[in-house]
């Protein structure tokens, strides 16, 4: 997929526009030339794992492509269309020229599944690893457009591990993968659209997600032993964490204290534990101001983009009179936001001590007992 990308990436210097025909020659030349290597790196890689191998093929593509673009006017939004690409713009058109590939394409695998399975070494062998690839680097060389390096990789690959967790027969596996990405597609699209969030970028995190989960909740759904297993390794992690924090907090009150941030986000009547009545009053004073700048200067960049979607533009006293508001109203709100995080760590510094030892204790009373009495 990175090396389609770095043909396309050529393409691009040599003047091609992105997804013309000569950016797709140029994709499918260089990804059928890394078949090629990737089929014959099964012959001569010895005891260096084929892994090992497409790795670095991915890394030093990766590196070109950016080697390539660095001096380019618009490289960097090249690169970024490359990686994670525009799904949203994708039209019917699109679907109607690269459906019959994916359709030959997956039927061709199909009917030779059984050969490309039991392909050995030599000629022969060569030959059929090298169809596989290059029927891959097709697929691939017909998406890269569309979606981009990332969301190819993540439709072609993820489904078909959670397909091989759950499922033993081809047949099963399809469908299992199937219902993952589509529970994927849609969950990412639909976190895309609430939060405002970049599609390509959103769907890749929502199929790591849902592949995190499908491995998370496969001992559950097997039970016995393994489910044993997995909660004494989670409890183990648990208490680690839990020693760390306490720890780091009792020799560092004024450092960043992740874990306590997180609990505190979840329940902000955290605070109150280690806040006097004045403080809490502050810290609340200062975060319901630093969300009201937030708001008003969403509200000015919110006014300047519509003017420039609908086609009305602002003079330029107007658009300096905006810069020169939303940029007031920021440095407002960093102010806010350093009084917060001021008013907080004095109340730590003074409550490093039982704080961090009631850290300590909850680590050890998550610590499962068989884990305890080794240590001790």
């Amino acid at each position: 997929a990175q090396i389609a990308a770095l043909g396309a990436t050529v393409a691009f210097m040599l003047g091609h526009a992105v997804g013309s025909a000569g950016s797709v020659a140029y994709s499918l030349c260089f990804a059928l030339a890394a078949a090629a290597l990737l089929a014959s790196t099964r012959q001569w890689s010895g005891r260096v794992p084929q892994e090992s191998l497409i790795g670095v093929i991915y890394v030093v593509a990766a590196a070109a492509a950016f080697l390539l673009v660095e001096k380019a006017p618009q490289g960097s939004e090249h690169i970024k269309q490359i990686l994670v690409g525009n799904i949203l713009i994708a039209g019917m058109d699109d679907l109607v020229k690269v459906a019959p590939i994916y359709l030959l394409i997956g039927g061709a695998l199909w009917m030779l599944r059984s050969r490309l399975a039991a392909a050995g070494g030599g000629v022969r062998g060569w030959c059929w690893d090298f169809a596989f690839y290059a029927g891959f680097g097709v697929v691939v060389t017909s998406s890269v457009s569309l979606a981009g390096v990332l969301m190819v990789f993540s439709f072609l690959i993820i489904p078909a591990m959670i397909g091989v967790i759950y499922a033993h027969t081809v047949g099963r596996q399809l469908m299992v993968g199937w219902l993952a990405g589509s529970i994927a597609s849609g969950t990412g699209l639909a976190i895309s659209y609430a939060w405002d969030l970049p599609t390509g970028a959103t769907l890749v995190c929502a199929f790591g997600a849902v592949l995190a989960l499908a491995a998370l909740a496969r001992p559950v759904l097997r039970g016995g032993s393994t489910v044993r297993r997995v909660a004494g390794v989670v409890r183990v992690m648990l208490a680690v964490l839990f020693i760390a924090t306490g720890a780091w907090f009792a020799l560092a009150p004024r450092a960043d204290q992740p874990l306590l941030d997180m609990i505190e986000l979840a329940a902000p009547g955290v605070r109150s534990a280690y806040m006097s009545e004045t403080e809490m009053q502050i810290f609340n004073d200062a975060a319901r101001d630093a969300e009201r700048y937030r708001a008003l200067a969403a509200q000015l960049s919110l006014k300047e983009q519509n003017s420039r979607w609908q086609g009305e533009a602002l003079d330029d006293l107007q658009v300096r009179r905006i810069s020169s508001f939303m940029q007031s109203y920021n440095e407002m709100r960093k102010g806010e936001e350093f009084v917060k995080r001021e008013v907080r760590v004095r109340a730590r510094e003074r409550a490093r001590w039982w704080l961090g030892v009631l850290l300590l204790l909850a680590g050890v009373l998550v610590l499962p007992w068989h884990a305890w009495r080794k240590i001790t």
